[in-house]
């Protein structure tokens, strides 16, 4: 990928070309098959990962034993990183959904270059409070819009910035089951169902094998129940 192609809201995305060329000459090329574990729950942060290409599900195991789906990372993000520089384990697991290409950067090296590097670590700290202000805006949302408005949501906002074309018809697609966006959406499978339903009547979605075909982005943001950018 050329260095000014990555998505604007990641961190290779927002580094000025130097930093972006001097950050991606770290650390070890390696590739992740598809639903390979990246990162495991638990484990100390010897290194982070940062992608290159697809696309990544970060999930917690729970108190009460269920895994929940908390974000989707992908092409120019930095995972594991939040390890690394408070040196205590890891928090969840990182699952590729689709082949991953990355470079590990081991955690000291990291550390070493951000401290080099103040414009890196400005960037950094700009992708993160640009994650919390999505976090805190989830926590609205989870309270005062019903599950169908927040499925749709979160539909559009992993569409926006990782959906691909898929290899026959038109319309964007994204690698995640419909266990996936409820957990994203913080509501139940039957609810996914039922707005999937809806919005396969309505013209704005259709469903793939293991993937969700978006038809028509105009109607899935009505459907959302917005006018402009996506609060996430």
């Amino acid at each position: 990928m050329n260095v000014e192609e990555w998505p604007q809201r990641s961190l290779l995305g927002v580094l000025g070309r130097r930093n972006k060329e001097a950050l991606l000459g770290l650390g070890t090329s390696t590739t992740y098959a598809a639903h390979q574990r990246i990162v495991r729950q638990g484990e100390s942060a010897r290194y982070a990962v940062l992608i290159l290409a697809g696309l990544v599900k970060i999930v917690v195991d729970t108190e009460r034993g269920k895994d929940v789906v908390i974000a989707v990372r992908g092409s120019g993000d930095l995972i594991g990183e939040m390890a690394a520089l408070e040196r205590r384990p890891r928090s969840a697991h990182v699952i590729a959904c689709v082949p991953v290409q990355a470079k590990v950067i081991h955690s000291r090296d990291l550390v070493e270059f951000l401290e080099r590097s103040p414009e890196t670590s400005l960037a950094l700290a700009k992708v993160l409070s640009g994650r919390l202000r999505g976090s805190d805006r989830r926590g609205v949302d989870l309270i005062a819009c019903p599950a169908p408005v927040r499925i749709a949501r979160t539909l559009l906002e992993v569409t926006g910035r990782w959906g691909e074309s898929p290899a026959v018809g038109q319309g964007l697609a994204i690698p995640l089951s419909q266990k996936d966006i409820a957990s994203l959406a913080g509501t139940g499978l039957s609810s996914v169902e039922k707005a999937f339903r809806q919005l396969e009547e309505g013209g704005a979605l259709d469903r793939l094998y293991r993937r969700v075909l978006i038809t028509d982005v105009d109607r899935l943001r009505r459907f959302g129940e917005l006018s402009d950018e996506i609060p996430y």
